[in-house]
């Protein structure tokens, strides 16, 4: 797998999406949480070993912990989701 095309492809097949926005919302929801988690050392770790392509799409994503609670609720009632980036 060597670009974001392909890897939401495979999420969407995998979680029974319906198109490539939702495997897309879902992913970064994913990567965000397990950025959180893994923590910035393991995740540039990632990065570096990612084709370029899959590089950039988990280095624009930012990690689940960064959004305050204000923020994401003012996300959320402006645009109905949480934007990542």
């Amino acid at each position: 797998m060597e670009t974001r095309k392909e890897f939401l492809e495979a999420v969407m097949k995998m979680a029974n999406l319906r198109d490539l926005k939702q495997a897309d919302a879902t992913a970064r929801a994913v990567i965000s949480l397990t950025k959180a988690i893994i923590g910035e050392e393991l995740s540039q770790k990632i990065a570096e070993l990612s084709p370029p392509d899959l590089r950039e799409g988990w280095e624009s994503i930012r990690p689940a912990y960064l959004f305050d609670d204000y923020e994401r609720d003012e996300l959320l009632f402006e645009t109905g989701e949480v934007s990542e980036g």
